[in-house]
């Protein structure tokens, strides 16, 4: 069950039903009514999309859930001045992807440094998202642009901010890494 604008909406199956999500009130006007319907229709319409790239990106399904939640309360706070949505939210979730995994790599560096157990647990579904995991940051986020987004080398360029070459050599890198584990 959904909490959007205060109304409890469906979820999906396999889309994490027992997880209550709540974005933001509506806003009153006609004008930011039609935005929150607009938002509204976006949301259903990339929700999904987001959160298998999320996963992917994170391995883990919860971490998934709440990087794209931020990510939409990011989009809606812009939500009139943004020229391409869709393009600002794939950004605001990879970008909140790689700080999951900066956040992960600071706290496991202090917990065997003090001899702690990390408690770090990964729910992975499948055996790709294994080996997806096992890819550097920046080669698993150019892997999953590309052949889960299907974005193409430009774009992932802008969107990442590197140059198309970097791409290119990041994804041959990223791919023979790929093969080798899934040997």
């Amino acid at each position: 069950m959904w909490m959007i604008r205060g109304r409890q909406v469906e979820t999906a199956p396999g889309d994490g039903g027992g997880v209550e999500v709540v974005l933001l009130p509506a806003r009153t006007g006609s004008r930011r009514a039609a935005d929150d319907v607009a938002f509204t229709a976006f949301f259903d319409s990339r929700h999904h999309a987001m959160l298998r790239l999320a996963g992917l990106l994170t391995g883990s399904s919860a971490t998934a859930e709440e990087v794209v939640q931020e990510a939409f309360v990011r989009v809606y706070e812009r939500w009139a001045s943004l020229d391409e949505p869709a393009a600002y939210l794939r950004v605001a979730v990879v970008n909140r992807c790689n700080s999951w995994h900066r956040r992960l790599r600071v706290a496991r560096s202090h917990h065997s440094r003090f001899g702690l157990d990390p408690g770090v647990h990964l729910d992975r579904p499948d055996e790709m998202a294994d080996a997806l995991a096992q890819l550097a940051p920046r080669r698993r986020t150019v892997v999953v642009l590309r052949y889960y987004e299907h974005l193409s080398t430009a774009e992932i360029a802008e969107q990442m901010s590197i140059s198309e070459a970097t791409v290119r050599s990041t994804l041959h890198r990223g791919l023979a890494q790929l093969k080798e584990i899934l040997r």
